[in-house]
């Protein structure tokens, strides 16, 4: 090999290599424009979790509250549970007058009875 054709393949070797490099470069650059985009994005569903967890933890705190003063309350209404309940007959009668159809006469109490 003469040094002529020597001097080519290295001229063409170090063409590939700069091109090469060109090309790596690129997809650098390409690489880090999307790896910051995917950070900001997780950056972003860090923020959303974050508020998530503090609104879960809100609605937790509430909802225990409502049930601790429902628990309360029910304590405080004992003795309810002797009062009856209507049959079925009664509460037909009472859905048919709700509903503003034709029903018996219901009874009443006349100021004497009281």
């Amino acid at each position: 090999m003469t040094t002529i054709e020597s001097s080519r393949l290295l001229l063409m070797r170090v063409q590939k290599a700069v091109g090469l490099i060109r090309h790596l470069r690129d997809e650098n650059k390409e690489l880090l424009a999307r790896f910051t985009l995917v950070e900001n994005h997780n950056k972003e569903l860090q923020d959303l979790y974050d508020k998530l967890s503090t609104d879960q933890a809100a609605i937790d705190q509430a909802i225990a509250s409502a049930l601790e003063e429902l628990d309360t309350s029910l304590g405080d209404l004992e003795g309810f549970e002797d009062f009856g309940t209507l049959d079925s007959e009664e509460l037909s009668e009472a859905e048919d007058f709700s509903a503003g159809l034709d029903t018996e006469d219901i009874e009443t109490f006349d100021e004497e009875d009281l």
